[in-house]
């Protein structure tokens, strides 16, 4: 079985360089960790797919700080293969309670962003780019003080 279209996903900040992760229920990488989000719905735009997918996921209620990146997943997976073309989100938690979906979702946890467990798809790259961009951000405001 082949899974293939646009998805999006979700980096969500917690204090102290954290982020929230979901254990996947569904293939491909059932067991695996990985950033909220899913496949868009046919005329849904991204930035309404990554809304609607962490409030489903996770039961928190966002708003998108910034658009990190496009990517393309593509490969095969216990038998299951994969062509995804994700855009990450970074957003921000203003409302809801954490609240596991249980078809698609084994376990919610949040992580520190220097012990995190093996990542389903790119979402690993798309930490390091959410990392690298916090840097960048970082290095920026040092400048113009």
């Amino acid at each position: 079985m082949k899974y293939a279209g646009k998805t999006a996903t979700a980096i969500i900040p917690y204090p102290r360089n954290k982020i929230l992760l979901v254990k996947r229920a569904t293939p491909p990488f059932v067991g695996f960790w990985a950033l909220p989000g899913g496949r868009c719905e046919p005329e849904e735009k991204a930035e309404q797919t990554i809304l609607r997918e962490v409030k489903e996921e996770t039961g928190l209620d966002v708003v998108i700080i910034k658009k990190l990146g496009e990517y393309h997943e593509k490969g095969a997976q216990d038998g299951f293969e994969y062509d995804y073309c994700p855009a990450c989100f970074v957003v921000k938690k203003i409302g809801g309670e954490i609240k596991r979906q249980e078809s698609e979702v084994s376990e919610i946890k949040i992580f520190s962003l220097n012990a995190l467990p093996p990542l389903a798809f790119e979402h690993l790259q798309m930490v390091k780019d959410y990392v690298a961009s916090k840097r960048s951000k970082s290095s920026n405001s040092k400048k113009s003080n």
